[in-house]
């Protein structure tokens, strides 16, 4: 639902990234610092520390934003760096959910449940892209949608709630996938 804004927003992201390619900040590298930055956030939430692990995200998530910007600005995107980036969007998605657990902010079976339905999400698209099924960018709650709910939830000390829309939303999501994906590709 938010890939809809992308456009909108794309002006800013590049005058982000014009003075980092200067200095010669690689794709790859805003990639690897925006995991460690995801992997901070999901510290605090272990730390029982929500609203500081949401601005840390919300920081994060715009770090992640500008990796995709720099490539295509800097005419460096390549096959590695966006199988790169998606797989560390799933070492994130994995420790921001683990940290909520492990802080004990959501029960560990809310928390797996809302794991598994976010990264089939990522796993149908993927699979069924290679089936041949054109892009398959659809869904109520895309990773930019489920990022947004925990941080929000979290700035008001409720990522409890969060994690359970998480939970409900991914796997809605992931059925929509999976229809999209039959009519596309029977």
């Amino acid at each position: 639902m938010l890939n809809r804004y992308r456009s909108n927003v794309k002006g800013y992201l590049e005058a982000i990234v014009k003075p980092l390619a200067k200095i010669g900040i690689t794709p790859n590298q805003l990639t690897f610092v925006g995991l460690l930055i995801s992997l901070l956030g999901a510290y605090f939430f272990a730390q029982g520390s929500q609203r500081i692990a949401a601005l840390v995200l919300l920081f994060g998530s715009l770090v992640d934003a500008l990796d995709g910007t720099l490539a295509r600005l800097t005419e460096k995107t390549s096959r590695f760096g966006a199988f790169l980036d998606s797989a560390f969007d799933r070492i994130s998605d994995g420790a921001v959910l683990f940290g909520i657990a492990y802080g004990g902010l959501v029960k560990w079976e809310i928390a797996v449940i809302a794991l598994i339905g976010s990264y089939l999400v990522s796993y149908e698209r993927c699979r069924a892209e290679l089936a041949g099924s054109g892009t398959l960018a659809i869904g109520i709650a895309e990773r930019a949608e489920r990022l947004l709910i925990i941080i929000v939830t979290a700035l008001f000390n409720r990522v409890d709630i969060g994690v359970y829309a998480v939970a409900v939303l991914a796997w809605i999501t992931a059925f929509q996938r999976l229809w999209e994906a039959k009519k596309r590709l029977s």
